[in-house]
């Protein structure tokens, strides 16, 4: 799963247990960066913790830390898990399986990513189970009526037991695999206007470009690898000449790399200990 960072603003820092999975359906973007810009409108007031289209296989739009609440739906925020899949609600069930079989594939990686990272049983929700923010499954938005906003995605001809038997026998198949970046993440600029870049490597280890370089390197060999849930963001402080890396290890921690721009060479590291469990 190759996540690429779109943050959006739209999110409260606290939540409840990870008790659900969430599908729903965008009814506008198609592709996951124009929803990633939307979900960046001040004005949208909305959000998701992923989003997943029909154009590029195993990379997904991140938009909200998991450990924080998207706001996609109403009073279940808390309790879910969201991907929008970029698709409508008015979609038959044989444009899903003969037309979206990329985005059938993304769904179910990405549900058995959840359940295999947070323990959440298979078992698809009833109406009155997805309303009960104390049991634990797989839904779809509409299932929450109007304690989620009475949303109807993601409609009638939506393939759940699909996307289910995909997500069971692996998480739809193997994803292509592209180029080094596990998960892009953000691009800043210093004191200088040099350019700096950070991400997260194929190993799962917190990479960084300095001005002029022409390759990526490692913030910490030591590393260990695969420890990063999501990120990575870079800011310059001018104040005192610091870049700053941000990521979410896979504890569930706010953790940073720092280094001044101009002078030395070497990162620290330190931990927010911000646990989301």
């Amino acid at each position: 799963m190759r996540e690429v960072w779109i943050p959006s603003p739209h999110y409260s820092t606290s939540r409840g247990p990870y008790n659900k999975i969430v599908l729903h359906t965008t009814e506008g973007a198609m592709k996951i960066r124009d929803l990633g810009a939307w979900f960046q409108n001040p004005g949208a007031q909305c959000s998701s913790h992923h989003g997943a289209d029909n154009y590029e296989r195993g990379v997904f739009g991140a938009y909200v830390y998991e450990n924080y609440s998207a706001w996609t739906q109403g009073n279940a925020n808390g309790y879910c898990l969201s991907l929008e899949m970029c698709a409508y609600a008015s979609w038959t069930r044989s444009t899903w399986l003969n037309d979206k079989a990329v985005l059938l594939d993304n769904a179910a990686e990405w549900v058995r990513y959840c359940v295999d990272k947070y323990g959440i049983p298979w078992t698809v929700l009833n109406d009155y189970q997805a309303q009960d923010p104390n049991v634990r499954g797989i839904c779809e938005h509409v299932n929450f009526g109007s304690w989620g906003s009475g949303h109807h995605d993601c409609g009638t001809g939506f393939p759940m037991d699909v996307v289910i038997d995909k997500a069971k026998s692996g998480g739809g198949g193997t994803a292509p695999a592209t180029g080094g970046i596990l998960m892009t993440a953000a691009t800043t600029f210093d004191g200088n206007d040099r350019e700096w870049s950070a991400c997260v490597w194929t190993d799962g280890k917190i990479n960084f470009l300095a001005p002029g370089a022409q390759a990526w390197a490692a913030c910490d060999p030591t590393q260990n690898p695969n420890s990063v849930r999501s990120g990575a963001d870079i800011a310059y402080s001018p104040g005192n000449d610091t870049l700053v890396i941000t990521y979410v290890n896979s504890s569930g921690d706010v953790c940073t790399y720092r280094r001044p721009a101009s002078g030395g060479s070497n990162w620290s590291w330190s931990s927010k200990k911000g646990d989301a469990k």
